[in-house]
């Protein structure tokens, strides 16, 4: 029998009492039961249903009365009693079945907002307290404000230090949506892994769930199927990983001008990434390739996101992540970080240095320790 989260429940009377460690002793009429609280916390770690657990009991403890050695000194209502303590023992701390899978980070339904220009959303930010200032202060929680889209010329009639406030505020609750999203499912590998190491082996849902996680990542073709073994953990944790806060940053305002290119305007796009065949906007030079373009911001740092995790171009990055990792580090060093970025440009070290330029002089790792408040989210909607 299995849970609803893949784990293995006892499906005979062997692991059951092996388990649970039950003694029985009969005599006539009466039964004593001695439990091992320490094996039966054990039991309910691996059982998610009370129903999945009152027809283990129900099976063995049947069993037990059925046995020769044993039917004439238990009687029907002795394994009734039996029965109906045991579910009672195990009901208060039955864990029940969540209303998500553990490896997403689920929020409220989020409320819309609609607002009619940039100065709004500035306006809308600071009655929020949501400025530059309480941000550096350390304490402030960055709000759930997720615009979807940007539009053409954007924030074109702010002076360029409003704008450039107003782009790192709108974008970083995004990314760091993004990387909430893509540590739930760091944490759930991490314990899939542990429980690995631990000799028990994936079940049938988490195994399903590997696989796919496996072939997002690349770690695995679409055709291949999953072989969990200690490289397998070891190839996969070192691409599901977040992305640094001020390295995200710096690279889109680069890359989209602080939201004012054609691309960003038309497309979603804040990163500049290429795409072949049909699909996407055609860049002036038509050099071959498209910019890929996407349904809202924060699908383009999700792809943005993937593409850093599991290109061959930026293996070096995801091996010097680790490594801040081992280190245990607070938090991503974005600034560092980008001097593994020599391939993701033509332009190679200029485009490291020009980056590194960017997050120096706009303080951007100041964000790299910033969290997400856990205040309803907003979806601000630019009509």
């Amino acid at each position: 029998m299995t849970g609803q989260n893949g784990l293995a429940a006892p499906a005979d009377i062997h692991s059951l009492l092996s388990m649970l460690s039950i003694c029985l002793s009969c005599r006539e009429n009466a039964i004593t039961i001695n439990l091992s609280l320490h094996s039966v916390w054990r039991f309910y770690a691996q059982v998610w249903h009370v129903s999945d657990i009152f027809l283990c009991m129900t099976q063995d403890i049947t069993r037990i009365i059925e046995a020769k050695t044993m039917e004439k000194k238990i009687l029907l209502p002795a394994g009734l009693t039996a029965v109906i303590l045991l579910f009672l023992l195990y009901q208060p701390v039955v864990r029940k079945q969540p209303g998500h899978q553990p490896w997403e980070a689920p929020e409220p339904e989020p409320e819309t907002l609609t607002l009619q220009s940039p100065r709004e959303i500035w306006d809308y930010y600071e009655s929020l307290g949501y400025t530059r200032d309480e941000l550096e202060s350390g304490d402030f929680e960055v709000p759930r404000i997720y615009l979807g889209t940007i539009g053409d010329n954007w924030a074109k009639d702010e002076s360029v230090a409003a704008r450039k406030s107003l782009f790192y505020r709108t974008m970083l609750p995004l990314v760091l949506r993004v990387n909430e999203q893509i540590t739930a499912e760091r944490n759930h590998l991490q314990f899939l892994a542990d429980r690995y190491r631990e000799g028990d082996h994936p079940g049938r849902e988490d195994l399903a769930w590997l696989e796919n996680l496996a072939q997002r990542y690349k770690v695995l073709r679409e055709t291949e199927s999953v072989d969990v073994t200690e490289e397998f953990f070891r190839k996969i944790y070192l691409r599901v990983d977040t992305i640094p806060v001020s390295m995200a940053l710096g690279q889109m305002a680069y890359e989209s001008g602080y939201a004012t290119s054609r691309f960003t305007g038309q497309g979603n796009a804040l990163f500049g990434q290429r795409c072949w065949g049909d699909d996407g906007m055609m860049p002036d030079d038509k050099g071959g390739y498209r910019i890929a373009d996407f349904p809202t911001l924060i699908d383009s740092i999700k792809a943005y996101a993937m593409n850093i995790n599991t290109h061959e171009a930026y293996t070096n990055f995801r091996l010097a992540r680790a490594e801040q990792r081992r280190e245990k580090k607070n938090f991503l060093d974005g600034y560092s970080l980008v001097a593994t970025l020599d391939l993701y440009s033509e332009k190679g070290q200029e485009y490291i240095e020009t980056l590194q330029g960017i997050i120096g002089q706009n303080e951007l790792t100041i964000f790299d320790d910033a969290k997400l408040s856990k205040r309803r989210p907003v979806t601000l909607v630019q009509n």
